[in-house]
């Protein structure tokens, strides 16, 4: 497919202008500067009800100007705006369907069994590529031939624009990197695969529906060892959008399970060194339960005060040390309010008593002479 203009696709609303709605680069030239074809790059996208967002996503792809692209929708059966949006923008689509299936990852894997390019990355429905963003991948991918290329993304809280998260790419040196969450230089939107070694280490596994971008990095390191080459760009690739529904805010705790069971069936194939890296990453893990579980707990700033005597190694961490910190404003806010609460003066009248210049209570009189 060959690159897309602002003047190509639909016109959209009004009120939506900058990228990708308003703004775009110019399409890039058929070949690249050396005079060979652009590599090509295969992108899949799965959806289910996510109107609100998909049509940024789209556009975000079509308007990269890419000249060797193909694009795949691949939607759960959407009940909102989603397929009529996906229908406007059928004519520079590869392939899409709207159909019932098992879920993201099963979807992922139906668009991959169509791609035939040699670099692939799939793009959530809530999620969209920044300009020039795959002429940046191509040009690094072409010549060594990288296993994986990937640059930076930020996640970016939907409502107020706060950046939460700043993933700046770095190389990759043993499976351990990607065990080490503060440590991970991997962001799935800004990552892409050689296509044939994605199909080499056994592609996307459907059984997971949480962390199957973060175990596949994980089986191509640990499959590849000293032979994989990963490539890291400076360029911004992507912004990864928080919102409620997201299944990161919203399933934290399955996040955590499927990162244990998926750590549990690679243990006996790990070295000794790395085996006990995944021990203390997951004694992490489940200390970032407790604190989770103690934070919402009654009197959160004293049970996580406490928890350092029983379970010492916590003091390490600085999740720790974050959530002690907000148990205690959050203490110190609910006593600020009851000290001020109990020295204003009350305003209403005590039974029994007059204020000053206050009339006589009729029914006060009656009850404060009456006989018991």
């Amino acid at each position: 497919m060959l690159g897309c203009t602002l003047h190509d696709l639909p016109l959209p609303e009004l009120s939506r202008t900058g990228w990708p709605w308003t703004d775009a680069p110019e399409p890039l030239p058929a070949l690249m500067p050396d005079g060979q074809p652009w590599p090509r790059i295969s992108i899949v996208t799965p959806s289910y009800n996510q109107g609100q967002f998909i049509e940024k996503t789209i556009r975000s792809v079509l308007l990269q100007g890419y000249p060797n692209l193909e694009y795949f929708i691949i939607d759960g059966g959407s009940t909102d705006q989603s397929v009529e949006i996906i229908r406007k923008y059928e004519p520079w689509l590869m392939y899409w369907v709207s159909e019932q299936d098992r879920g993201q990852s099963h979807a992922i894997v139906k668009g991959l069994e169509r791609c035939h390019g040699e670099l692939f990355n799939w793009l959530n429905s809530d999620d969209y590529l920044l300009p020039g963003a795959l002429a940046a991948v191509a040009r690094q991918w072409v010549g060594p031939k990288p296993h994986l290329v990937t640059g930076r993304a930020l996640s970016v809280d939907l409502e107020s624009g706060k950046i939460i998260c700043d993933w700046s790419p770095r190389a990759l040196t043993q499976p351990i990197d990607f065990q080490l969450i503060h440590r991970m230089g991997v962001a799935q939107p800004a990552t892409f695969l050689a296509l044939d070694a994605l199909r080499k280490v056994g592609g996307i596994r459907q059984d997971l529906h949480y962390v199957m971008d973060w175990e596949l990095y994980l089986r191509l390191s640990l499959q590849l060892r000293d032979q994989l080459r990963a490539a890291t760009i400076p360029a911004m690739i992507a912004h990864a959008l928080q919102h409620p529904e997201a299944k990161t805010v919203r399933h934290s705790v399955r996040f955590r399970i499927e990162v244990l069971q998926v750590l549990d069936e690679i243990r006996e194939t790990l070295s000794v060194d790395e085996a006990l890296g995944v021990r203390r990453y997951v004694d992490i893990l489940n200390d970032q339960s407790l604190i989770n579980a103690l934070a919402m707990a009654s009197q959160p700033c004293w049970r996580l005060a406490c928890l350092p005597f029983y379970r010492p190694r916590v003091m390490r961490q600085r999740f720790f040390w974050g959530a002690l910190r907000r148990a205690l404003y959050a203490s110190i806010q609910v006593w600020r309010t009851i000290v001020l609460s109990s020295s204003a003066p009350s305003c209403a009248p005590i039974s029994g008593r007059q204020w000053p210049g206050q009339p006589p209570d009729p029914q006060s009189s009656r009850n404060h002479g009456a006989k018991y």
